[in-house]
């Protein structure tokens, strides 16, 4: 009988998203087949200082006790620091020998460990690990830089305008930038370019909205975009790398009726109103277009693991837009990766055991 596999599953880590990794990170070990692997938590503070498993433990049953709203609005602050250097170093490799895990599962949402930042300390040192690579992740969680992969390969996008905080600081270049979104019409969405979850993002209704939504979205980043606003039907595709010699898959897709003015981060994990529909309510032309997008958006950022392709239908054109693709997506109660998953006729423990083993798929380094 082959030895079960350890499975690290990290969790925490200074982002924005910190606590929604909790919720994730209990499906996850709660999930991951018991026969197959040990799954064994790792939790990364906010401070980015690693824990062992003991301790891991321990935390995450103290955090999943707390009111529900007050663990998953618990995030990073901006300006905050983390830990020296030598402790985060030596914390991790204690964590890392004390777990003796043969490969990682992240589930630390946004920055740290969506950005590829994560992704580059595991490369670094030969460990296996779930989901997308250092360049896929980096190019996926920067919207500015989505985009500009994504109209390369001729993916259909909403128009916009993108911007540093440099060019919003000089008086004539802001000007242009004024502009240039006044051209795309109101209402706009504002963005910082790296934030997962609509962290920092607003709805601007007319000109005067603009320059504070822009201030907004420079406090979590130093680069924004703003986004012409469509009236649009909100549709999820989940994306999976393919096994040995196969192809890219892609879900059934999923409708997101929001319960906010939009799907904003309080709607998306604490559920204040959203619904979801699963499988979305469309006609075959139109699901399977959505899930042929959703592998080709995949396959151009060279996705590994698992992602969610997030589309905008448009009422009235019907026109499909590829919003965004999210590289790390949650595993909470309302979380539609798995959800869509298991409307395709995957679930969860399966959809687990297939990602654990997609880590082991990862070409070398350099080959």
């Amino acid at each position: 009988m082959r030895a079960r596999r350890r499975v690290g599953v990290v969790f925490g880590g200074p982002s924005r998203e910190h606590g929604v990794s909790f919720v994730s990170a209990a499906c996850l070990l709660e999930n991951l087949p018991k026969e197959a692997y040990e799954a064994i938590p790792l939790f990364v503070g906010k401070n980015g200082v690693w824990h062992g498993p003991g301790e891991s433990k321990s935390e995450l049953a103290r955090q999943l006790a707390r009111p529900p709203k007050d663990l998953l609005l618990d995030g990073v602050k901006p300006g905050s620091r983390p830990a020296g250097t030598s402790e985060i170093v030596d914390s991790f490799f204690t964590a890392w020998h004390e777990a003796g895990a043969d490969v990682l599962f992240p589930i630390v949402h946004g920055t740290f460990g969506e950005d590829g930042v994560l992704q580059g300390l595991l490369e670094s040192l030969g460990i296996p690990y779930v989901g997308f690579g250092v360049a896929a992740s980096a190019v996926g969680m920067d919207k500015i830089f989505m985009k500009a992969a994504f109209g390369a390969a001729g993916l259909p996008q909403v128009e916009y305008v993108a911007f540093s905080r440099a060019a919003w600081r000089a008086p004539e270049e802001r000007a242009s930038v004024v502009e240039r979104a006044e051209r795309l019409g109101f209402p706009l969405f504002v963005k910082p370019a790296c934030a997962g979850s609509s962290v920092g993002v607003s709805k601007v209704k007319s000109v005067e909205g603009l320059a504070p939504a822009v201030e907004e979205a420079l406090l979590v980043d130093g680069r924004v975009l703003a986004e012409r606003g469509v009236d649009a039907r909100e549709i999820e595709c989940s994306v999976l790398e393919g096994e040995p010699g196969g192809r890219t898959d892609a879900s059934l897709p999923g409708e997101i009726v929001p319960g906010h003015e939009f799907y904003d981060y309080e709607d998306k994990y604490i559920g204040t109103g959203s619904r979801s529909i699963i499988p979305a309510d469309l006609p075959e032309s139109f699901q399977s277009e959505m899930r042929r997008l959703a592998v080709q958006a995949f396959d151009v950022l060279g996705g590994a693991g698992f992602a969610r392709v997030d589309f905008f239908l448009e009422r009235g054109t019907h026109r499909i837009f590829v919003n965004e693709i999210n590289s790390l997506p949650g595993f909470t109660p309302i979380s539609m990766f798995p959800k869509m998953w298991e409307a395709t006729g995957l679930p969860l423990p399966k959809l687990l055991d297939r990602l654990v083993r997609s880590a082991f798929q990862r070409p070398a380094r350099g080959c």
